[in-house]
Formats: structure tokens, sequence, C-alpha cells
């Protein structure tokens, strides 16, 4: 009889870019593995099954005994090194191309999904694909000094099929909210949709990270606020699946910078599904176990949906692991699952199970792309620098073929009044002909036309309303007053003619022309400059200003920060013994130093980089909130549009009421008349207008709020790695116990007491010496970790002691 196999191999797809979901097979490392039922082939990529028949199934007994099942690769007993550089390496070498990228753990409990993915903290070569993955990617940057990267990282779990932002307890995390047991918010987070179709969590938080440390740092920090719990097969159970991502964002440095390649790596730890007669779970334990067993049963429908192409509808929305793994299911991305399998014999049921599900993961076919973007501002910047190139080319043409008078540039005022003689002297027919040498030219001769017809339209209306006011005050007009009114603008037009004036009032408020001779003009800016420096002046619009004050509208320079820095120093530094005003004695010179000016000194040489950036990010921000300004501007005048075609529309349609009722009495149709139909038609645009307007100002707003958090931290970073520098170089207040500043003892040097180290520290001081000597790669993952101890040890101090007690130790230290 014929054994039946599952599907070996996943169905082929027309499309060149399509790729199968490539999947892994992981075992567990166990000394009781089932080697007579789990048999490998030499390739490591075939596994075959075999489970005896039972003597309880009778003489007649059609239960299956062989399982075939074929994978991309088969990990048996492997390293976590192993693992990485057969599944996380390619993918993250992708990522960096600009493709997104899935790593995903799939198994029964206790298989080893999150030993996989996250590893073991006690051991740095026991580190799993996160931490792994995180280490390459900023070893791909610092391989690419052409190009300028940014790290975002977000960390959360779906618990009980709600989503739960595991970094929201940090402080500045932004809008998430951290809503497990041990964190901190208060509210659960939603997957929405934007107009593309792609899913992503709204208010999740995602936090910076400028190198490897950092984000392992947020790493360890949502690891502390993962729910897990005990059962008989698993001590420490994750209770929910888990999503690390890594956010990158890439422009190159050398060619055109408005060309930004974005994408994403989504790691993703599964919870394991569970038998309950197995783990004998209970209580809030059991209610956990119903949920993460029906979002891996709708995981499996999505899976099967998509593995039948004459599906038309994809259920994902049926359960929030799918809904936010949409462009990792079918979507734009490279994915990869590690099927973790325990290969013990009382396990053997669930690892066949893996493996099916395993099998139809293998043909689910993704069509990866690279994410490119361009940035509109740097766009507009470049078309502003062709623009310019074009018209300094078609300058040099036209000096070679005698056209040098040809402009191209706006025209200025002495030019358009050129053009008005001309105009005037073409009407009177004292010249036949205009000289046209470019269509620029044409269109201001065009304006000037225009200007000239709305100046006679405007003589006309004026006599009009003048004959209209002497037949209103004295009765009938005689011809002698007529014809004297003719005269009169007969001989203004004459002197309008004559007269030299070069323009129209500008909008600006000031017109070009004669002067009176008895007119007095308005000071210059010069003027105005002198009299500020003899005392307050008075500017033309009535604001009285001290000296060196600013005027409302006008913007501070980059000093400002200068200025707010100097004013707020005495409440971020800390205050010098023997301090004089503003200055602070020097301790072994006898000279004065200022706060203001070492951080003037400062910001020019050490902390230069730091400044450089603070300026850039702050104009970043200027011209994201000039952006939004203008974005309001336009939504109120398209919303004063709709308004009034609203209004339009209703009248109409009140005054062709009654026609309406007598056309409905013998058809059942609406008629509309061809000019409400072009307003609605009018309507409909601006109304998509206005929406489009609205969804770029919801987008530059968040903007605007991630670019204010920016400075912000940078502008905390400078001033705290002032701090630093200046108490290394100045000392501080409190050092030495009265030696700092003052006089000192044979003990210290310039102010400088030597800091006493305890067992503990000396201890880390010794092992962070050994592991720089053995694996220098090692030390921002020791780091990281002993960072994350910290902040333990000091939420266990706070919560076992209480605020109350806490208050006073620290008034006394």
């Amino acid at each position: 009889m014929s054994t039946p196999r599952e599907p070996a191999t996943p169905p082929t797809t027309s499309s060149k870019s399509a790729k199968h979901v490539k999947v892994v097979i992981r075992t567990r490392p166990t000394s009781e593995f089932a080697a007579n039922e789990i048999k490998f082939d030499a390739d490591q990529k075939s596994v075959h099954i075999h489970i005896p028949k039972g003597i309880d199934g009778g003489f007649i007994n059609n239960q299956q005994e062989n399982w075939d099942f074929r994978f991309d690769s088969i990990l048996h007993n492997a390293s976590q090194e192993k693992v990485y550089d057969d599944c996380g390496h390619q993918i993250v070498k992708s990522v960096m191309e600009g493709y997104n990228g899935t790593i995903m753990a799939y198994g029964q409990t206790g298989a080893g999904k999150t030993f996989t993915m996250t590893g073991a903290t006690e051991n740095y070569k026991h580190r799993g694909l996160i931490p792994r993955a995180i280490s390459h990617v900023f070893r791909e940057i610092a391989e690419r000094p052409q190009m300028a990267c940014t790290i975002r990282v977000s960390y959360l779990e779906i618990y009980n099929e709600q989503i739960v932002d595991l970094l929201g307890s940090l402080p500045d995390g932004g809008d998430g909210y951290n809503t497990s047991s041990n964190g901190g918010g208060d509210a659960f987070l939603a997957v929405v949709e934007d107009k593309a179709g792609v899913s992503h969590v709204k208010g999740l938080t995602m936090q910076i990270a400028n190198n490897e440390e950092e984000a392992l740092n947020l790493l360890f920090e949502g690891e502390t606020n993962r729910s897990i719990a005990e059962h008989q097969l698993n001590k420490i159970s994750t209770r929910s699946h888990c999503i690390f991502t890594i956010y990158l964002e890439s422009r190159s440095r050398v060619e055109s910078s408005e060309r930004v390649i974005s994408s994403k790596l989504n790691l993703v730890d599964l919870a394991g599904s569970e038998r309950i007669s197995k783990t004998h779970t209970q209580g809030l334990s059991l209610k956990e176990a119903m949920y993460i067993n029906k979002s891996l049963t709708f995981l499996e429908q999505v899976i099967i949906a998509l593995s039948d192409k004459k599906r038309e509808h994809i259920p994902y929305r049926q359960s929030k692991l799918t809904n936010v793994l949409r462009d990792s299911l079918g979507g734009n991305c490279n994915t990869l699952m590690i099927a973790n399998i325990w290969g013990e014999r009382d396990h053997i049921e669930e690892t066949i199970s893996t493996l099916r599900f395993a099998t139809r993961m293998m043909c689910v076919s993704n069509t990866p792309e690279i994410n490119v973007q361009f940035d509109p501002f740097a766009l507009i910047k470049k078309y502003e620098r062709e623009i310019k190139e074009l018209k300094q080319e078609l300058a040099m043409h036209d000096s070679l073929a005698n056209r040098s008078h040809v402009q191209y540039e706006s025209f200025g005022e002495g030019q358009r009044m050129e053009l008005l003689k001309s105009v005037k002297a073409f009407l009177k027919d004292e010249e036949n002909d205009l000289e046209i040498v470019s269509l620029r030219q044409v269109r201001e001769y065009f304006q000037q036309f225009k200007a000239a017809y709305k100046s006679l339209e405007q003589e006309r209306e004026d006599l009009q309303n003048s004959i209209k006011k002497m037949i209103v005050n004295n009765g009938a007009l005689t011809g002698d007053k007529l014809s004297s009114m003719h005269d009169d603008l007969d001989i203004s037009r004459q002197m309008h003619d004559a007269d030299d004036g070069v323009g129209e009032t500008e909008a600006s408020g000031f017109s070009i022309g004669l002067a009176p001779s008895n007119g007095k003009g308005l000071p210059n800016r010069n003027s105005l400059k002198k009299k500020k420096m003899g005392g307050s002046s008075m500017i033309p619009n009535g604001r009285n200003l001290g000296q060196g004050g600013l005027a409302h509208g006008e913007e501070e320079d980059e000093g400002g920060y200068d200025r707010e820095y100097s004013s707020r120093q005495d409440e971020h530094l800390p205050v010098l013994p023997n301090q004089a005003g503003a200055k602070h004695k020097f301790p072994y010179a006898g000279a004065m130093v200022s706060r203001a000016d070492e951080f003037e000194n400062y910001k020019r040489n050490k902390g230069a980089e730091v400044y450089r950036i603070l300026c850039e990010n702050k104009a970043t921000l200027k011209e994201k909130k000039k952006t939004a300004q203008v974005l309001g501007l336009q939504i109120n005048a398209s919303k004063l549009q709709i308004d009034s075609f609203k209004a339009q529309i209703e009248a109409r349609r009140g005054r062709a009421k009654p026609m309406a009722q007598e056309a409905s009495a013998s058809s059942n149709d609406i008629i509309i008349d061809e000019e409400e139909y072009a307003l609605i038609d009018k309507l409909k645009t601006i109304k998509s207008a206005y929406r489009d307007a609205v969804e770029q100002l919801k987008s530059v707003r968040a903007e605007v709020v991630y670019c204010s958090k920016l400075v912000e931290s940078v502008r905390g970073k400078l001033m705290s790695e002032f701090e630093s520098w200046f108490e290394g170089c100045f000392g501080v207040g409190g050092l030495g116990n009265g030696a700092g500043m003052g006089g000192g003892g044979d003990d210290s040097y310039g102010g400088f007491a030597e800091d006493v180290m305890d067992i503990g520290e000396k201890f880390d001081r010794l092992q962070l010496e050994k592991m720089s000597l053995e694996d220098p790669d090692s030390l921002p993952y020791y780091n990281a970790r002993k960072n994350t101890e910290r902040r333990m040890l000091r939420v266990s101090v706070v919560k076992s002691v209480g605020a109350s007690q806490l208050n006073p130790l620290l008034q006394q230290k």
C-alpha cells in the first residue's frame, strides 16, 4: 500500500518577483530524542516520521504510520550562531538594501522559541536572533559611511487579543501606552490601515537607537514587561505573542539626498500551542492558553487561504496577530519561519502538527520590493537647482545665437514701465509694431494691456458717477457743464500720460513714482538702526522697543539657545561654593570661570558636532512648522469654498423645487440641470483636495512632534555632556568635602577626590576588562544587561521601601 505524503514543495507562481516563505526546522536538544521515530536525510532537508500501529486498533487498523516532509533546511542540535548564519544573516542583509524582513518562531510550548529569538541573557554566546540581528544592523551601518541611517525600535506583545506596548513605561515614550500587568499604561492599542492598505499600530512607541547598546537596552527593558507563567512543560512560558521591530531609514550622503530608503525587520516570538491535557493549566493560565490557541488557529486559517490561489478574501482581521503581520503573510516582505519541534516520544503528535503547519507555510508567496520614498522638501530644492542651471544654459545658448537681450527672469518695475509706454504708443497709433523677443515678454504685454483696459474702465465709471451726482444735486446738466467735465477728464488723462511714474501700487504697501515736492520719505533701515543705538526707538507701526529688543514676528537667531542656557544655568547646573554672581573661582589658577563663557567655548570645540546636529534639527523643525501652517491655511480656504458651493447648491434646489415636483409626478427620476451638476462636480473636487490636505496635515503634525522631541533630546544631550565636561575640568561643589574648589588637602589635586569603589563595582570593572580583551563585541550586550539589572533593582527598592520612606533617606545623603 502506498504511503501518504505531505506536499513537499510549494506551488510555483507566475510572477518572477514572488518568493515563497522560507521554512527552517530546529530541534530542541534533548537526551531522550526519538531516534527510532524521527529520521533526517543526509541533505538535512527532509524528515521522515514513523509511528507503528498500536495493538489497541484491532485487526483492521487504518491508522497512518509514516509521514514525510521536506523543508529548506533542518537544524538538528545546532548552536545559536549556526541558527543565525542560516536564518538571520541574509534577511538582515536584505533589510539594509531596502526590503522588509520577518523572522518568526513557531512551535509547541517548551520547544525553544524564546530561546531561539532572545536567547539566554546569562551567557553572551547563547544570545538569540534578536540581539545578533541588532549587532549585525549596526555593523552594516558602520561599514556604509556613505549612507546616513536612522534606527527606531518598537516592542509590542499581543496578550489575550489585546496589544500592549512593552516600551510605553519608558520616559518620553511618545504616544504609546503600556497596558501589561507590570507596565504603566491604562489603555490598549489598536491596528489601523493607511490609504495604501498597510497596517500599523496606532500610538505604538518608536524609540530612536543611536548605537547597539541603546537598542539592547530597549530590548531588555521590553523583556522585563513581558507576561510569563509556569506550567508542567515550561517553567518560564511566555503567555503572549511578541513582535520586536527595527525600523531603518537611510539616504545617501554622496548622491541625491531626496531618495529615502525605508525598511523594517519584524522579529516575532509566537506563543506556543498547548494541550490542556498535558500542561494541566487552570485559572488565568487556562484563559491565556485559550486565547493563544485561538489566535494560532486564525493564523493557520490565513495560511490556508493564502495557499489557495482561488481565494479572493483573506481573513486578516480575524485576529490582532494576523492583522499586524499582514505584510509578512503574502505581502511586501522576505519572510522566514523557524519551526521549533520537541523531538521526544511524548511530543510526537505535536511535532507532526508543527511540521504540517510549516508545510502549509511554504505554500505562501510574498512579493518583496525595495521601499523607496522621496523627501518633498529635498525634491523642491533639487528642482530649483535644476531650473537655475537650465536658465544659465539658455542664457549661454542665446548669447551664442546673438539673442543676449532675451530675459528669462521676472521683469522689474523699470522694465514694466518701458513696456507700458510701448503699449500706450501702440494704442495711440504712434507705433505700428511691438517687438517680441520671448514668451515672457508677450505675457507682460498682455498684463499691461489688461492694466490699461482696467484704467479706462475705472475712468468711465468715475465719469458716470460724477454725472449722476450732478443730476441729483443740480437737476439737469447743461451742455456747458457737460463739456467742461469732459475737458477736465481730458486734462487728467494728459497729466496721467505725462507722468513719469514707473508702476502701480505694490502689494507691500508702497508705490513707485514721483513724490510731491513737500513730501518726506520714511526713514530707512540704517536710520532706524542709528536711532536704536541711541536708546529706544519708535517703529513706524507705533511699537516702542527698548534697546536690543526684537519686534514681534522677528525670529531669534541661533544665539537664542545660548541666552536660554545662560538664563537657566542655575536650574540645571550645581552651584559652586564661594560663588559670587555668575562667576566661579578656578581652583588652582585663581582665575574667574563663567559657565556661560565655558559653554560658548565647549560648543565651538568639543561639543561642535552635537551643536551642529541641534542647529540642523531646529531648522528642520522650523521647516515642518511652516509646512503645517501652509496646509492649515489651505484647509481653511477649502472649507470656505465647500460651504460656499453647498450654499449655492441649496439655493438652486430651493428655486427648482416646484419644477422638480411637477417632473416627479410624471417620472421617478431626479432631474439635475447642468449648472447644478457643475457645482456638485466642483464640490467633489474640492472635498477630495480638502481630505488630502487634512491627511498631509496629520502627517506633518506627527513629524513636528517627532522633531520637537528630537530637538529636546539633542539639547538635553548637549547640556548633560557639557555638565560632565565642566565637572571634570573645574569640579563641582560637594566633591572632596570642601576640597573641591577651595583649598584641598594632600589626597586631592585641584579639588578632585578619588572615588572609592565597593566590591561589586570592582568585580564589574574586572569582568569588563576581561571581556574587552577576550571579545570586544560583547561589551554593548554586557553593558545593556547591567543597565537593565540596575533599573530593575531601583524599581524593586522603591516598591519595597516606599516613596514616603525613601525620600528622607535621599535627603540625608
